[in-house]
C-alpha cells in the first residue's frame, strides 16, 4: 500500500499556542471524536491521497521549477465549522483567501494536473481543523454569549510550502517530507 499525501502550510508556533486555547475552550463543552494535535495544525492546499514514490518524486521536480509567490501573511481566525453550527462535524480557523494562497494554490494545481491529479470543482476554502467526526455537546458559536475569544484573528507569516507524509497510527500524524522556500 502506498503512503498517502498532502501539501499545505504549516501553523506558526505562535498560531498553534493560541488555536490550542480554543481546543482548550471548546473542550470544555463539546467532545468530538478526533482532536487534532497542535503539532499537525496546518492549511491543506492539495490532498494527494495514496501515491507512489515515483509520482511524488515527479511532483517534488515539477514544483522545484516553479517560481512560488513571496513571503506573505495570512490571518488565522476566526472560528468557523462545517456541518451544523450547533453540532458541526468539523470546528476550524479560518484563513484568509489571500492573492499569494490562490497563486500557491493554483500553482500546486497545475503541476498535479500533468502527473493524472484532477483540479478540484469545489471551492478552496482554506482553514486549520483543530477537532472533527460527530461532536456530543453544543458549539460555542451557536450561543448569543460564546466566548469572544473565537472571533481573534492571528497573524502569521507564510515562508514555506511543505509536502506532508500521512503516518495514521503516529501522534502527530503529520511528518513534512519535503519544503518549498517562498
Amino acid at each position: 500500500m502506498s503512503a498517502h499525501y498532502f501539501f499545505g502550510i504549516k501553523a506558526s508556533p505562535h498560531v498553534q499556542k493560541n488555536l490550542k486555547e480554543w481546543q482548550q475552550i471548546l473542550s470544555q463543552s463539546m467532545d468530538f471524536k478526533i482532536w487534532t494535535d497542535p503539532d499537525d495544525f496546518h492549511i491543506t492546499i492539495k490532498f494527494l491521497g495514496g501515491c507512489t514514490d515515483e509520482i511524488i518524486s515527479a511532483y517534488v521536480n515539477e514544483l522545484k521549477n516553479q517560481e512560488w509567490p513571496k513571503a506573505f501573511s495570512l490571518k488565522i481566525g476566526p472560528a468557523g465549522y462545517f456541518g451544523q453550527k450547533v453540532r458541526p462535524r468539523v470546528f476550524h480557523a479560518s484563513v484568509e483567501n489571500s492573492t499569494s494562497l490562490l497563486i500557491m494554490k493554483d500553482q500546486i494545481d497545475r503541476a498535479g494536473e500533468k502527473l493524472g491529479f484532477e483540479k478540484e470543482n469545489r471551492n478552496f476554502n482554506p482553514h486549520i481543523t483543530l477537532a472533527k467526526k460527530k461532536a456530543e455537546g453544543t458549539s460555542p458559536l451557536s450561543k448569543a454569549e460564546y466566548p469572544s475569544i473565537f472571533d481573534i484573528e492571528y497573524p502569521m507569516r507564510v515562508e514555506h510550502v511543505y509536502l506532508f507524509r500521512i503516518h495514521s497510527d503516529q501522534t502527530p500524524k503529520y511528518e513534512p517530507v519535503e519544503k518549498f522556500v517562498l
